[in-house]
């Protein structure tokens, strides 16, 4: 079989996967019947709070980026960087997966800035922050409710997705190994090219190795991201009628955007609204209700989704590249 069909196979495999465990989900003790009453209940000023925190997030996002530029004399516009940001959701949500997100704004960025490799970083470091800030506070919240960190799928998670990333970030910034792997594999066509231009991204990444101040900031926008998206699950449950305590909330909100980096399925589809039932049971939820909370943020997401499309389609249209002030 070759590369190219492997691939299809195993993208149609990741959404029949997908699709499969969402099915599941909604014939499992008639759990579509209840969602479809849970969503009914849904008034309209609960969409529009949640519309307003999610824009509050995305700009939270936004801002962090920007310390990021700023640190390396790049001026970026907060509007221009905001529909950036919006139009890597819609090509992480309704483009094929091999056109990721983040590389679509790494791209965008990176011509406007005449630096892929210093809009990588941007973007990486962005990244990176929010994932050691929403380690360190499943960590944190757990520790504080000892008794969900003593369910299994929880503790389990949290421990072997910490340890798979401080081993992932380790292998990626150790600027010895990719040297030794460009000399190894350099017999193999267009091997150079990759490892040189691995070793530039590294390098403007580990220009911030030692900026602790720029570093405290990124770290405090994560920290302010996530407890925010805390907040937003919270809501989603208050609007169909449901009332946790906040501090389990707080605990699992981690817990499942952690275990949602894992690519399950295209866009996680199916996998994150089966996160959403079965952890949010440890809330005190049903498997529905959770349903409906997954579900619930998965259409915000859309809609700020296609918000990014308009301002993708506008911008080709129009043939702007967006304003930019390099200093």
């Amino acid at each position: 079989m070759s590369k190219k069909r492997l691939h299809q196979a195993l993208s149609i495999g990741k959404l029949l996967l997908g699709v499969a465990l969402l099915t599941l989900l909604l014939l499992w003790d008639d759990n579509a019947q209840r969602l479809w009453s849970l969503i009914r209940s849904i008034r309209l000023e609960w969409i529009f709070a949640l519309l307003v925190l999610g824009m509050g997030l995305n700009w939270i996002s936004c801002l962090k980026w920007r310390i990021f530029l700023t640190e390396r004399g790049i001026t970026v516009s907060m509007p221009r960087l905001l529909g950036l940001y919006l139009v890597g959701k819609f090509f992480s949500n309704f483009m094929p997966s091999m056109i990721g997100g983040d590389l679509t704004r790494t791209y965008l960025l990176g011509r406007q800035i005449n630096s892929q490799s210093q809009s990588f970083a941007s973007v990486f470091m962005e990244r990176f922050t929010g994932l050691v800030a929403l380690i360190l506070l499943a960590i944190f919240f757990s520790l504080l409710n000892p008794d969900l960190l003593g369910e299994p799928k929880i503790g389990i998670a949290i421990v072997v997705i910490s340890v798979t990333f401080i081993v992932g970030i380790v292998v990626l910034l150790n600027q010895g190994f990719v040297e030794w792997a460009g000399k190894k594999f350099g017999f193999i066509p267009f091997a150079t090219v990759f490892f040189g231009s691995i070793h530039k991204v590294q390098k403007d990444i580990l220009y911030f190795k030692h900026k602790y101040k720029v570093l405290s900031k990124g770290m405090a926008y994560s920290f302010g991201f996530h407890f925010l998206a805390s907040i937003n699950v919270y809501l989603c449950c208050v609007a169909i009628n449901i009332y946790p305590s906040f501090l389990d909330i707080a605990v699992i909100t981690p817990v499942i955007l952690l275990l949602n980096i894992v690519p399950v399925s295209p866009n996680n589809i199916g996998w994150w609204e089966w996160t959403f039932s079965f952890l949010l049971v440890e809330a005190g939820t049903g498997t529905a209700e959770g349903l409906a909370v997954g579900l619930i943020l998965r259409a915000m997401t859309m809609a700020f989704s296609l918000v990014g499309g308009a301002l993708f389609l506008f911008e080709k249209l129009s043939g702007k590249e967006g304003a930019v002030n390099c200093r």
